[in-house]
C-alpha cells in the first residue's frame, strides 16, 4: 500500500510544483508562512540555529523558507520525485542557506524512530495528516521529537470547507449532505483518497500528547470563492492577502477556510 501511494505522489510531483506556482498555491504557501512566522524561535547565531523538521515537506516550499529564515532544516518525504523537486528548488538559494538543508527519504511512520527525542525546536507537518491511516500515532511521534516549549505546526484540509465546496463549487447539495457526516475526500492532483478534519477534531488530539494550542488559523478563507482572474491582479491579491491574514484567527472565518493550521507548544512535562 505504501509503495502504491508513494508512486502516486511521485507521479504528481511535477503537478504539485506547478500548482504551488499558481495563484491558489502561492496564496496557501504565503498564508501558512504568515501564520507560522510569529511563533518561530529567534535566530541568534549560526552555531546555535533553531532545528526544524518538515515532515511530508514535498517539493520543499516551507523547508526552503525555514532555511532562509535561519533554521537548520531536515526535509522529510517518502516520494523521491518530491525530494528531487526540493533539491532543484534549493539550487536557486545562496550556498550558505542550502547548507542548512538536509533532505531525507522517510515515510511519516518512520520519522519518530529516525531522531532522538527532543531533537527539534520546530516541527511542521502541512497537508499530510489527511492522507495517513493513523494520524494520531504520527502526531504522537512528532510531539516526542520536540524539545520542551518546541513548536508544532499542523495544517490539513478542513472538513467544513469540503461541505461548502460541494455546494458552491460543484452545485451538489446532496453530496454536501453526505459530507456533513463523512470527512472523506479525493485529492485529484495525486489521485489519492483522504480524510478531512475539523479544527476541533485535531485540537482534541493534542493535549494528551503534552501539546498546548497557541493559535488556530484558517488558510484561504476567501481566495477559493473569488473569480480566478482576480487572483492575477497584483492590487487585488495584495488586498486579499491582508484580508485573509486579518481574518485567519477570527470566528467563524477560520472554521470555513480551505485549510486549518494549528500551532501548538510542547509542555514541560514529559510525554
Amino acid at each position: 500500500m505504501l509503495e502504491h501511494v508513494q508512486g502516486l505522489f511521485d507521479a504528481g510531483a511535477g503537478d504539485w510544483t506547478r500548482y504551488n506556482q499558481e495563484p491558489l498555491g502561492r496564496i496557501r504557501r504565503e498564508l501558512t508562512w504568515r501564520n507560522l512566522a510569529p511563533y518561530l524561535p529567534a535566530v541568534r547565531d549560526e552555531e546555535d540555529a533553531p532545528r526544524a523538521l518538515d515532515v511530508g515537506g514535498g517539493s520543499g516550499e516551507m523547508a526552503l523558507r525555514l532555511a532562509t529564515y535561519g533554521c537548520r532544516v531536515w526535509l522529510l518525504d517518502y516520494a523521491p520525485a518530491m525530494l528531487e523537486q526540493a533539491r532543484q528548488a534549493s539550487l536557486d538559494l545562496p550556498e550558505d542557506i542550502r547548507a542548512r538543508l538536509t533532505l531525507c527519504q522517510l515515510s511519516a511512520g518512520e520519522v519518530a524512530g529516525a531522531f532522538a527525542p527532543g531533537t527539534f525546536d520546530v516541527v511542521v507537518c502541512h497537508t499530510l495528516i489527511e492522507y495517513l491511516p493513523d494520524p494520531v500515532q504520527v502526531v504522537r511521534g512528532l510531539a516526542g521529537l520536540l524539545r520542551d516549549d518546541g513548536l508544532l505546526s499542523l495544517s490539513f484540509v478542513n472538513r467544513h470547507s469540503e461541505v461548502l465546496r460541494q455546494v458552491w463549487s460543484r452545485g451538489d447539495p446532496a453530496g454536501a449532505l453526505v459530507k456533513l457526516e463523512d470527512g472523506a475526500f479525493h485529492a485529484k492532483l495525486f489521485d489519492v483518497p483522504g480524510r478531512a478534519y475539523s479544527a476541533g477534531e485535531v485540537s482534541a488530539w493534542l493535549p494528551p500528547l503534552g501539546l498546548t494550542i497557541a493559535a488556530t488559523r484558517g488558510v484561504r478563507i476567501f481566495a477559493d470563492r473569488v473569480p480566478p482572474q482576480n487572483l492575477t491582479d497584483p492590487t487585488f491579491l495584495e488586498a486579499l492577502l491582508r484580508l485573509e491574514s486579518a481574518a485567519a484567527g477570527l470566528e467563524p472565518y477560520c472554521h470555513i477556510a480551505r485549510y486549518v493550521q494549528l500551532l501548538a507548544h510542547k509542555g514541560t512535562e514529559s510525554l
